[in-house]
């Protein structure tokens, strides 16, 4: 079974950019190509000054072709069409600093009831980048979990945003399953074509919707290669490469990944939670 929309719903996909959600920018750049791809040109801006501290969600100046400047303000973007004879929303934009419980109902105010919610993440775990790039994918919804075959979301602790609005949805009566891609943490300077490349299938696997981006499988094998020089230089990082190519050839592969993936994640969270 796949997760696709009921009666005239539209699949809705959400990405943030920020630390707490976008690993190597997998989630954020997905989005942003799928909108070119997809050709989503129905566009609109929400009004979201309200929900962004400027020292952590810093302005950008940006220059056009004969070097003059303009702004671009952190915020939100709607973008909504048709892929394959189905409707299309794709919702990206930066993560909120402040008010996240007005900026919740504000992103749900995009969403139809018959609508499905893909919410789109990357977290820095410890996985190898020699090896496919593990995805995990849950939902707060035991039905739609069972259909789905995917794990029901158990975590209790601090959460962000993309957690928030997975249990917002389920309160709501809204469909909605989380697809989180793990990016190797010792390679963290960098987006990842890879892990991008990696939360697409996964796209693909859940929803039944094709996904052609015609670059990204070239950019992920450069990527991979950079990566192999990188660590060639670093006798520190061939030896931790080579523990934890041991330890993924040692397990079953996609659950023992996943389930690696899931308790990163949460050690992740309660320590950010700790740090507050």
């Amino acid at each position: 079974m796949t997760f696709l929309p009921s009666g005239s719903g539209a699949l809705v996909l959400i990405a943030f950019e920020g630390q707490d959600a976008d690993a190597s920018e997998a989630a954020s750049s997905l989005v942003k190509d799928l909108i070119d791809v997809w050709r989503l040109d129905d566009s609109e801006i929400l009004d979201t000054d309200g929900f962004y501290e400027f020292r952590f969600s810093e302005p950008e100046i940006v220059r056009d072709e004969n070097g003059r400047a303009s702004i671009a303000w952190p915020g939100i973007e709607v973008h909504r069409g048709v892929h394959e004879g189905a409707p299309i929303t794709v919702i990206q934009g930066h993560e909120p600093g402040l008010k996240w419980r007005e900026f919740l109902s504000l992103i749900l105010t995009q969403v139809g009831p018959e609508d499905s919610i893909v919410l789109l993440g990357g977290l820095h775990a410890e996985v190898p980048h020699t090896r496919p790039l593990p995805v995990v994918a849950n939902t707060e919804d035991a039905g739609l979990a069972a259909d789905l075959d995917i794990e029901v979301n158990g975590y209790a602790g601090p959460i962000g945003i993309l957690g928030l609005l997975g249990v917002e949805s389920a309160w709501r009566g809204l469909r909605a399953i989380n697809l989180w891609v793990g990016v190797p943490d010792y390679l963290t300077d960098s987006p990842s074509p890879k892990a991008e490349l990696a939360l697409a299938s996964a796209v693909e696997r859940y929803t039944g919707v094709e996904i052609d981006i015609p670059v990204l499988e070239e950019e992920s094998r450069a990527w991979e290669l950079g990566a192999d020089e990188l660590v060639e230089l670093n006798p520190h990082l061939v030896e931790l490469l080579k523990g934890l190519e041991q330890l993924n050839d040692s397990t079953e592969l996609p659950e023992a990944s996943g389930d690696a993936i899931a308790a990163e994640f949460e050690r992740y969270l309660r320590k950010r939670g700790r740090e507050k």
